[in-house]
C-alpha cells in the first residue's frame, strides 16, 4: 500500500513538473497575429480632363551681335561695337492658358497625354546709348525681345498615392520668337546715315521636361503644381549696312531657355 502510495504521488509530482515547463495553456488570443494595415486606395485618374493655369515665367536670353564683312578692316572700331551690344535680353512675366489631357490607368500607375496654350506676357529692351569709336564715327545699339504665347505638347507618368499624383512630364514645345537688333549712326554723324540691323519674328520648335503634383479635391476636381524647363532654340540673322555703306554687316542672334512654374485647376469627366 505504501509503494501504491509513494507512486501515485511521484506521478503526480512529474506531472505537475512537465505542465510548469511547457507554460500556461494558450487562450487563443495569443496565437492571433495583427494583419498590417491596407495600403491607402488609388484615386481613379483615369479618362478626358480640361483645365486652367496661370503662371511665372523666367525667360534667358542670351544674345550675340558681331560686326562683320568690312568692320573687320577696323578692328578696333569692331571690338567696340561688340563690348557695347547687349549679353542678354533675360526677361520675367506671367502666362496663362488652358489645358486638356486624357489619362489611362493601370493599378496605381498613371500614364497621360496633355496639351497646353497660352498667352505670356515676356519682354525686354536695351539700347546702349551713344558709343564712341577710335576711327569712323559715333553708333548706337537698340536690342529688343518678346514672346506672347507658348504651346506643348507631350506625355506624362505618375504613380497615385490615395488622392495625390507626383508625375513627371516632357515632349514639344512650341512658341513666338521675336528678336530685334539695330546698329547706326547716331544723328548728325560726318559720315551720314547708317543703320544695320533687322527684326526677326518666328514661331520655333523646341522641347520642355518637367514634373509636378496633383491633388484630387473629389471625383471630378484636382489641383496641379507644375514646374517645366523650356528650350526654344534661337533666332539669328545677317544684316548687311545701308548703302553706301553696305559692306559693312552684322550677325544678330538670341537664344530662348525658360524656367515655368504654373498653378492649375482641372476637371476629370
Amino acid at each position: 500500500m505504501k509503494q501504491l502510495t509513494c507512486l501515485t504521488i511521484a506521478c503526480a509530482s512529474l506531472a505537475l513538473a512537465l505542465t510548469a515547463f511547457g507554460g500556461p495553456e494558450p487562450s487563443g488570443k495569443e496565437m492571433k497575429q495583427v494583419a498590417p494595415p491596407a495600403p491607402p486606395e488609388c484615386f481613379n485618374w483615369s479618362g478626358f480632363y480640361i483645365g486652367a493655369y496661370g503662371g511665372y515665367k523666367k525667360a534667358v536670353v542670351d544674345t550675340d551681335l558681331d560686326a562683320t564683312g568690312d568692320f573687320g578692316l577696323f578692328p578696333l572700331d569692331q571690338a567696340v561695337i561688340e563690348d557695347h551690344s547687349a549679353n542678354n535680353l533675360d526677361t520675367d512675366g506671367g502666362e496663362i492658358g488652358g489645358l486638356i489631357g486624357w489619362n489611362f490607368q493601370s493599378g496605381c500607375w498613371v500614364f497621360g497625354i496633355e496639351g497646353t496654350g497660352g498667352y505670356t506676357f515676356l519682354r525686354d529692351s536695351f539700347d546702349s546709348g551713344t558709343f564712341f569709336e577710335p576711327t569712323l564715327t559715333d553708333k548706337s545699339i537698340q536690342q529688343a525681345f518678346r514672346q506672347t504665347w507658348l504651346a506643348t505638347a507631350g506625355g506624362r507618368i505618375g504613380y497615385s498615392i490615395g488622392n495625390w499624383l507626383p508625375y513627371l512630364t516632357g515632349g514639344a514645345a512650341f512658341g513666338d520668337v521675336t528678336y530685334e537688333s539695330r546698329l547706326h549712326n547716331v544723328f548728325g554723324s560726318p559720315t551720314g546715315p547708317f543703320i544695320s540691323g533687322d527684326r526677326k519674328d518666328d514661331t520655333n520648335v523646341g522641347w520642355f521636361v518637367g514634373g509636378g503634383m496633383e491633388y484630387a479635391l473629389n471625383a471630378h476636381w484636382a489641383l496641379r503644381l507644375q514646374y517645366e524647363y523650356i528650350d526654344l532654340g534661337h533666332v539669328s540673322f545677317d544684316s548687311p549696312g545701308s548703302p553706301p555703306f553696305d559692306t559693312f554687316s552684322t550677325h544678330n542672334r538670341a537664344e530662348v531657355r525658360e524656367h515655368n512654374v504654373s498653378a492649375a485647376i482641372e476637371f476629370k469627366f
